[in-house]
């Protein structure tokens, strides 16, 4: 099965954004950059994926992807949010006829390539699909959609539910499998926490270590 990954990157001055309160704007951004080094690294170790296309309107999001052999799409000017962007991802994919698409948020810091390929792997029919959710249960964190076109995804608060009905309603089968490292996703102080204590040898928890994220968030120091 050929399966493309794709990954909607918004503009990295507007990433983290519900993080402003306990980290400042350059804090983001560069948590924002290491995130998404670690996630394509994971694509590009996956076997499972014959691609990895990134869409973005970010000028550096889109330099860094290709340094790391991801092919780069641009989004709408101005984007339309991560479901338009997710969307130019499956077009593209389906027209040059991929079997399916494993679609990714950005802010994945814990992701390996086994992670991938087990996601991958669970999906057992075509047409069909794969959930992984957030920790939460709520969200949705990883999704294989094949055919890459068979499904518009609805990433964002409670998608999780919204991604059951809409496979049941396209009557397509939904693997659903919980994957701890795939389910943090990074969006709050909590959020943050769970990563810097996780013990994980990637960019992103090296960055939290420099910081010293565990104390400052624990004495509440502000940037």
């Amino acid at each position: 099965m050929r399966v493309s990954a794709v990954i909607p990157v918004k503009p990295m001055d507007r990433a983290l954004g519900r993080l402003s309160a306990v980290l400042g704007r350059g804090e983001r951004r560069e948590l924002q950059v290491a995130m998404l080094t670690d996630l394509l690294i994971a694509c590009v170790d996956c076997g499972r994926l014959s691609e990895t296309i990134i869409v973005t309107s970010d000028d550096h999001a889109a330099k860094m992807s290709r340094a790391l052999g991801a092919r780069v799409l641009p989004d709408h000017s101005p984007p339309r949010g991560m479901n338009p962007a997710v969307g130019i991802g499956q077009a593209d994919a389906a027209a040059r006829g991929q079997d399916a698409v494993l679609i990714l948020t950005s802010d994945l810091p814990l992701v390996g390539a086994d992670d991938l390929t087990r996601v991958i792997d669970a999906c057992g029919a075509t047409p069909g699909g794969v959930l992984v959710p957030s920790r939460a249960g709520t969200g949705t964190n990883a999704l294989v959609i094949a055919p890459p076109d068979a499904l518009t995804t609805e990433l964002g608060v409670d998608s999780r539910v919204r991604h059951v009905e809409g496979f049941r309603r396209a009557g397509l089968s939904l693997a659903q499998i919980e994957i701890p490292s795939l389910g943090l996703d990074v969006d709050t102080p909590d959020d943050l926490l769970a990563l810097a204590g996780w013990g994980h040898g990637g960019r992103a928890a090296a960055v939290c270590t420099e910081w010293n994220l565990t104390e400052r968030l624990s004495a509440g120091v502000l940037p």
